[in-house]
């Protein structure tokens, strides 16, 4: 094995750790096959070219402890190294002599003069045309201020990429000369970065970016963007009028963002921002626009809880300046059913609160239970309770039974509170509700009826799944037999295996008849991961084989399969690994 002059000592268990299986083996024959090149280490960094679909550039940083950091341009997203950096990481291992060495980029660029690096940036950009963008970097000045035009067309170009880390990493560039200027305290300068990049941020950071953004690593950016637009609001001395409101008009355009996303926090603290720093005059801007939205100016379409967001807006700054009455005003005046209904709770109206709840809230369950609980928290139970009896008769919805339940247990009787879990079970079955109503069915004397009843509900609904739970549960093995055949394709094998552990005991003969019948459906499936599971089935026929002294059986067992499934490869090669 050749051995680097390297920063980290590597061995291939401590690769295989860091992979999957899969991953692993395919990375293992990238590297038999030679499809890595151009392998380089920069200091502490591994890079390098690797042939796969299409070439992919894999990068490792290593440290004391190993593998430090690593990512590559695959889209590979399953947990653990992708098979190209597994392929780097052997190459580094066993064939370290084909690996350059090369001193950090500050230092390559040292032996060059202004001419070479001119004409060497030349030829760069004529071979990868895309790297005009980076040439054309705002890193330039117009005096003492930031060029705004060449930071208006870099921020343009980043959001027509696709790869999100390549998009983080060019946003957090360009709001560097933002923490530039907040650094030195110039907060105007530092402003007008950040407005710029966060209005860009406003316009194209949509649904579509949202739903590949995994990690939320441009949305991190964007929030710190937003931050430091806050901090600039906070600190700029004299701030002109155009230029006060243009940043306060810009975080409004992000608290409507926030609303078309969803609510998932977009650009925080964006509304702190525009409560906290708005002028009266700015506010009055703001109310109109929200109004106007309100009516439906505008074509943005804001839906139940967009309104809400809106007119909450509205009741936070008048509280903020200490209006109540203006707060509830608003509330009263153009508030969502919702926020009216809460409003009378919180005001002891409980006859307005439940007229408006009934009316609203008896098809949305999730509310309906909220509005319950918000009774409950104001001291009037029997109200909750018929609330929910009521909602309960117009929509048979489990969630209200469980409600029930827990009621009855702080104010009801334990007859009571056994009706309804019994009601609840037969809307959702869970083992758990079941064994709970068992144990306190059986102090009143009613479980044998109760569970019967169940019993018969579950078959009505061809429940098979609970009907075995409960047959495991109560160690019915016939029962349990019976219902096993029953079950559907994606059910079977679950039930299958806890069935055959649970008669390996007292029916040894039964669980290795279904251990085979496992191994020979996880073989018909075909797949290593089959094979490997198939292989783990036959170590428990392997180990009621020789209690029962059927060894010579089991031996001739596992030949049967070997010669029935000649052709897969990948089951030999489990079955040997297995001393099968």
């Amino acid at each position: 094995m050749a051995m680097c002059p390297s920063p980290t000592p590597l061995t291939e268990s401590q690769i295989k750790a860091l992979a999957t299986d899969q991953s692993f083996e395919r990375g293992q024959r990238y590297y038999r096959n030679g499809a890595i090149f151009n392998p380089v280490l920069q200091g502490q960094t591994l890079w390098a070219d690797c042939e796969g679909t299409v070439v992919y550039q894999p990068r490792i940083t290593l440290g004391p402890e190993g593998v430090e950091d690593s990512d590559c341009t695959c889209p590979y997203d399953w947990g653990g190294l992708c098979k190209h950096r597994v392929a780097l990481l052997l190459t580094y291992i066993h064939k370290c002599d084909r690996i350059r060495p090369v001193p950090p980029v500050p230092d390559l660029l040292a032996q060059h003069s202004r001419e070479d690096l001119v004409a060497l940036v030349e030829r760069m950009v004529q071979r990868h045309p895309d790297l005009l963008d980076w040439v054309d970097s705002p890193t330039t000045t117009d005096g003492d201020g930031p060029n705004l035009d060449n930071y208006r067309r870099a921020v343009e170009r980043l959001f027509r990429g696709s790869d999100m880390n390549t998009m983080a990493a060019a946003l957090a560039a360009l709001a560097e000369q933002g923490h530039s200027f907040a650094d030195r305290r110039d907060w105007v300068k530092a402003g007008d970065i950040y407005q710029l990049l966060l209005e860009a941020a406003n316009d194209h950071y949509d649904y579509t970016v949202l739903e590949v953004d995994y990690n939320g690593a441009v949305g991190v950016e964007i929030q710190n963007i937003a931050e430091g637009l806050k901090d600039s609001l906070e600190q700029a001395q004299n701030l002109d009028m155009g230029r006060h409101r243009l940043w306060i008009g810009t975080f409004f355009q992000a608290v409507l963002k926030d609303i078309e996303l969803g609510g998932m926090d977009y650009a925080y603290p964006a509304s702190e921002a525009l409560l906290e720093h708005s002028t009266d005059e700015d506010w009055a801007w703001v109310e109109r626009q929200i109004h106007q939205l309100l009516r439906g100016a505008g074509g943005r379409k804001l839906g139940e809880w967009g309104r809400e967001s809106l007119v909450d807006l509205l009741v936070k700054r008048a509280e903020k300046r200490g209006q109540a009455t203006d707060a509830n005003a608003v509330v009263l005046e153009i508030g969502t059913p919702q926020q009216k209904t809460f409003y009378h709770l919180r005001q002891g109206n409980f006859d307005a609160a439940l007229s408006l709840a009934r009316s609203h809230f008896m098809e949305m369950p999730g509310l309906a239970v909220q509005f319950a609980n918000a009774l409950l928290e104001a001291d009037q139970p029997d109200l909750a309770l018929d609330f929910i009896q009521s909602c309960q008769q117009q929509r048979d919805y489990y969630g209200y039974g469980e409600w029930l339940v827990d009621f009855l247990a702080q104010h009801g009787s334990p007859e009571q509170m056994v009706a309804a879990q019994f009601s609840s079970l037969k809307l959702r079955f869970t083992l758990d509700s079941y064994r709970e109503l068992r144990a306190k069915a059986q102090t009143l004397g009613q479980w044998d009826s109760l569970r019967l009843q169940i019993i018969a509900h579950l078959k009505e609904k061809n429940r098979i799944p609970s009907l075995m739970d409960i047959a495991l549960l109560e160690q019915d093995w016939k029962t349990a037999l019976g219902y096993l055949k029953k079950l559907n394709c994606f059910d079977h094998p679950k039930y299958a295996i806890l069935v055959a552990q649970a008669l390996e005991t007292d029916q040894p003969k039964t669980a290795m008849k279904l251990y085979r019948e496992m191994i020979e459906d996880a073989i018909a499936d075909r797949g290593r991961e089959n094979y490997r599971k198939a292989v783990e089935y036959l170590k428990a026929v392997k180990r009621l084989s020789q209690a029962t002294g059927q060894k010579v059986d089991f031996n001739q067992y596992v030949q049967t399969l070997r010669d029935q499934n000649k052709t897969l490869r990948a089951l030999k090669e489990e079955l040997d690994r297995a001393n099968f």
